[in-house]
């Protein structure tokens, strides 16, 4: 297990890296180009969109993928039933926000709805309720987890992503609760 994690990080790292060295290249491209007052043309174009489009894919990536991580959490561990609580469909109390924010979770705020943004501004969500984790975790606001929903709206699964360990939040709405910020 502890070499598939090493070969995956590796394998993310040289993304990354390819990425970022075509991007820098299609950057100074573009620098060059605009000093003569002209949009990028030919291959210069070619590198400039194939870099933002690999250094997108990989943002989506290190965002959203789970590798397959589901079948541990989930299949595996059972974790989304101790975060949904019996309430919703697991076991135990569940989970409330107030609960995954001072362990470290964090939310996105981009990810949330402008009527949700302003509720929690005014106080008026329940951040002791595990109903709430859950509603965040079908927004997808989670960062760095993935929540698998049946076409009931039960916790299915969950699976975790590179954002988990490698991205936060800048707090601009509530602690842990703010635009994300990866790397």
């Amino acid at each position: 297990m502890k070499s598939i994690k090493i070969v995956v990080g590796l394998v993310l790292f040289a993304g990354l890296a390819v990425g970022s060295y075509h991007l820098i290249g299609a950057q100074r491209a573009s620098a060059q180009t605009q000093k003569k007052g002209a949009s990028p043309s030919g291959f210069d174009a070619v590198v400039r969109e194939n870099s933002e489009r690999m250094l997108q894919e990989g943002q989506q990536t290190f965002r959203f993928d789970t590798f397959g991580s589901e079948a541990f959490w989930g299949d595996a561990l059972q974790l989304h039933k101790a975060i949904a609580g019996e309430k919703n469909g697991g076991v135990g109390g569940g989970v409330s926000p107030k609960t995954a924010l001072s362990v470290g979770l964090k939310v996105d705020s981009d990810a949330l709805p402008d009527s949700l943004k302003q509720q929690l501004k005014e106080g008026k969500v329940d951040l002791d309720d595990p109903a709430t984790t859950l509603a965040l975790l079908k927004l997808n606001s989670v960062v760095g987890v993935t929540g698998i929903f049946d076409k009931k709206g039960t916790l299915q699964s969950m699976g975790l992503q590179c954002a988990f360990c490698h991205s936060t939040v800048d707090d601009s709405l509530a602690p842990g609760i703010g635009k994300r910020l990866d790397g």
